[in-house]
């Protein structure tokens, strides 16, 4: 299964912030969205960073209180780690685990598309997992 299918689940509604933008707005708007990663556009749409809670934590503990009024731009992880929409779900899987991130923006030909969480791929798993085990559940059953 790719990551296609998750986005045709889930919806491909991306937060976003400029790299301008202070670190407590980009933090005011993570707590507003319930949302635990913004991508960071420039004023192109081009996607230049991403701005996670545990960049804003490293922010913090490198650059004291001041950190809440740098640009988003000075704490932001970049370059940013992508995945298209034609990705497996397992090589996700992989490449968050290896990489110990928690997000990828799912992108093609340059054009932002979704994202999508560690906790997308994992519910997405578990979800075919039990379909499995169903059909095999039904299967033994007819015999």
């Amino acid at each position: 299964m790719s990551v296609e299918t998750i986005l045709k689940t889930k919806g491909s509604n991306v937060f976003t912030v400029r790299p301008e933008h202070t670190v407590a707005e980009a933090a005011a708007l993570l707590t507003n969205k319930k949302v635990g990663v913004a991508v960071v556009c420039d004023a192109k749409g081009k996607l230049v960073g991403v701005l996670s809670e545990r960049d804003i934590v490293k922010g913090l503990t490198q650059y004291g209180k001041g950190a809440l009024e740098m640009a988003v731009r000075n704490v932001m992880s970049s370059p940013v780690v992508t995945c298209g929409p034609s990705d497996t779900v397992k090589g996700i899987m992989e490449v968050m685990t290896e990489r110990r991130i928690r997000h990828l923006p799912v992108v093609e030909k340059d054009d932002l598309l979704g994202i999508v969480s560690i906790g997308d791929a994992v519910n997405f798993r578990l979800h075919e997992a039990q379909m499995e085990m169903n059909v095999l559940r039904d299967f033994a059953a007819t015999r």
